[in-house]
């Protein structure tokens, strides 16, 4: 009759273990979300397996403890590397043991694929207590029930993470195509001007942005600008800034006014946290002239028959404070067959393989040496020198030009 009974009660036990697994099976492809395996786990083993100390700690970045019930567990501090790395299977732990450790009777490590995932601590043993202990009667049973959901949870894990690499890749694919679009490719190629320009942003998306706005009647607005920084906010900064811009000049016949007003939403919109360098200028072909701001940008080229002027009259770039602290625009003559090559800091401050910046003096020979050339084969040497100059190290900046020829 006691044999009997022995079976009974094995066969209830593996049905318990068998519909607990199933349980935690349906949850898991049933996508129930983190919080709520746990409760199932934390359940099973308390309520119905009747353990009364346990605390399970979850290694993703660094260890965490995700579980924990049983006396004073609350003031309960482990160093997990030291104790995880003491223990490479189930096993009891030992009576000399001491500190927190101490506190519990068995150590589950969890391993998949070689990898540590979790850490569990159990601590039910009475040695006293006439009947066998829950944690020694169910210790398989829990290993096994431990591994199924800590490696759930892993799988999850590493699945919405997945799952966020993707939308972020996808993000910045988007943002690579709607930049692409913004980035003019129909400059004009008239008698009085010819215009090339070249965009090659850091990563997917950057933060320069180069254009050439027809005002009509052969009066042009050329603007270079930088964002601090890169990715996806500097992006994001520019293409509102170029919304603004592209809709303001239009309308603007004070270039001193606009700059004051683009000052002022590139500071609301960045909240003085970031800033923007900025070349701009009104090109008046009929007047052969050119009244600009250089708010804290690099210094375009203006290549003429008697040499080179650098373009600097301005103020401090956009967007480092409420109010620009003080402007003045410059005015300059555009002669005949005069060139004026407009760039970001990419370009010049792009280091070779000893650790030397590409710097202006390039751009200032080939504006000499071309000076009878295209807009576009004036371009095309100035990539092919800053190309053999990086020499396939990875850039460093966001790099935009824009080059002017005014017949």
């Amino acid at each position: 009759m006691a044999r009997l009974e022995r079976i009974i009660e094995r066969l209830d036990l593996k049905e318990f273990q068998l519909k607990s697994l199933l349980e935690v099976t349906k949850a898991i492809n049933n996508t129930e979300d983190r919080d709520a395996l746990l409760k199932l786990y934390e359940r099973i083993i308390r309520e119905d397996l009747g353990i009364t100390r346990l605390m399970l700690f979850e290694h993703t970045d660094k260890w965490e403890r995700i579980i924990a019930f049983g006396n004073d567990l609350d003031s309960v501090v482990m160093d997990i590397d030291k104790a995880f790395g003491s223990y490479k299977e189930i096993q009891t732990i030992g009576s000399e043991s001491t500190g927190s450790l101490g506190a519990f009777d068995v150590a589950v490590p969890v391993f998949h694929r070689g990898k540590p995932l979790a850490f569990l601590l159990i601590g039910d043993i009475d040695e006293e207590e006439q009947r066998m202990s829950p944690t020694v009667k169910h210790l398989n049973f829990i290993q096994t029930l431990t591994n199924l959901i800590v490696v759930a949870l892993e799988n999850r894990r590493m699945a919405l993470q997945e799952l966020a690499q993707v939308r972020s890749k996808r993000e910045l694919e988007l943002a690579a195509e709607m930049q692409s679009m913004l980035v003019p490719d129909d400059l004009p190629h008239t008698d009085l001007i010819d215009a090339a320009g070249w965009y090659q942003p850091h990563s997917e998306v950057g933060g320069d942005y180069y254009d050439l706005i027809s005002l009509g009647d052969d009066r042009y607005v050329a603007c270079v600008a930088d964002v601090s920084g890169k990715g996806i906010a500097a992006a994001l900064l520019m293409s509102n800034f170029q919304a603004h811009l592209s809709a303001s000049v239009t309308h603007s016949t004070d270039l001193e006014q606009l700059v004051h007003d683009l000052n002022t939403k590139v500071h609301r919109n960045a909240r003085g946290e970031r800033f923007i360098t900025l070349f701009i200028g009104v090109i008046d072909l009929r007047a052969r002239r050119m009244r600009f701001v250089n708010a804290g940008h690099n210094d375009p080229l203006l290549h003429h028959a008697n040499g080179i002027t650098p373009l600097r009259d301005g103020s401090i770039a956009l967007g480092m404070m409420p109010k620009l602290p003080f402007l003045r625009s410059g005015e300059v003559d555009l002669p005949v067959n005069s060139t004026l090559l407009c760039y970001t800091d990419g370009l010049v401050e792009q280091e070779d393989r000893h650790g030397n910046s590409f710097e202006t003096a390039p751009l200032t020979k080939i504006l000499t040496d071309l000076s009878s050339s295209t807009a576009k084969a004036m371009n095309d040497a100035v990539i092919t020198a800053f190309e053999a100059h990086r020499d396939g190290l990875a850039y460093l900046d966001d790099i935009a030009l824009l080059t002017c020829r005014f017949a």
